[in-house]
């Protein structure tokens, strides 16, 4: 009797508490969450999460994005910024001569480069293509025209040219890179540019491009890219941090 009264009193003071068990949610018509068409409902609220925060950005901040995109795309090579800033250039000025293993030949080729507005690295893997470098490089071409000196500068295109000419790396840069501006301007791209600067202008306009220009445009590419990586590593990572500001106080 006594150990009764107890369970009873024990079960007065601490009920024991129920355990419910949900229903199963049955969606009506109403209710049920609607996916797109053949697409799952995860996919279907994610894209509705990218469409809210696209809303976020107004016309404005699409416009900015146009205009810093445009402005990267029309940004100076960085080896002419070098070159052109007077702190910067004694270094790129080494940096070239060790390549081409020559002053005259780097000089001429910088100076000429920064005349026409071409970028280093090509300017210099288009005389690396053209004559590694040597000055007095010679081919002749079978249809008896004949390619001499640092560009290879052709005897038919400049038969105004002395032989001497035609070696001396300062007038040879000076014809071949103001032809590869004439070739940029017209192509409106390096690859065409250099497959006009080979195979010849109207050669290239009219479709007519060979394999061995393809080639030689592989070649140059290929070279200027190991050339730009080598001259960041070795001279523009020492300077690009502060070149803008470095030239802005110097004009």
């Amino acid at each position: 009797m006594i150990f009764l009264t107890s369970c009873l009193i024990t079960l007065f003071l601490f009920p024991v508490e129920q355990t419910v068990v949900a229903e199963p949610t049955v969606y009506t018509t109403e209710s049920e969450p609607i996916a797109s068409e053949n697409v799952p409902v995860a996919v279907s609220a994610i894209e509705e999460n990218i469409k809210s925060e696209t809303a976020i950005l107004s016309d404005a901040d699409f416009i900015s994005y146009k205009t810093a995109v445009l402005e990267y795309g029309e940004k100076t090579d960085v080896g002419l910024d070098l070159y052109r800033a007077s702190y910067s250039r004694p270094a790129v000025e080494w940096f070239f001569t060790n390549l081409t293993e020559s002053r005259d030949v780097a000089l001429a080729i910088l100076q000429e480069a920064d005349k026409n507005d071409i970028p280093l690295s090509l300017a210099f893997a288009l005389a690396y293509t053209e004559s590694r470098y040597k000055v007095r490089a010679y081919n002749k071409n079978t249809n008896s025209s004949i390619d001499r000196g640092l560009f290879q500068l052709n005897s038919s295109s400049f038969p105004f040219l002395t032989e001497e000419e035609f070696f001396d790396p300062q007038i040879s840069a000076k014809y071949g890179l103001s032809h590869l501006r004439y070739c940029l301007d017209t192509a409106g791209n390096e690859v065409s540019a250099l497959a006009m600067y080979n195979a010849g202008t109207n050669r290239v306009r009219n479709n007519g491009t060979p394999k061995m220009t393809l080639d030689y445009i592989s070649s140059i590419v290929t070279y200027q890219q190991g050339l730009e990586r080598l001259f960041n590593s070795e001279v523009a990572q020492y300077y690009v941090n502060n070149v803008d500001t470095r030239l802005a106080m110097e004009k």
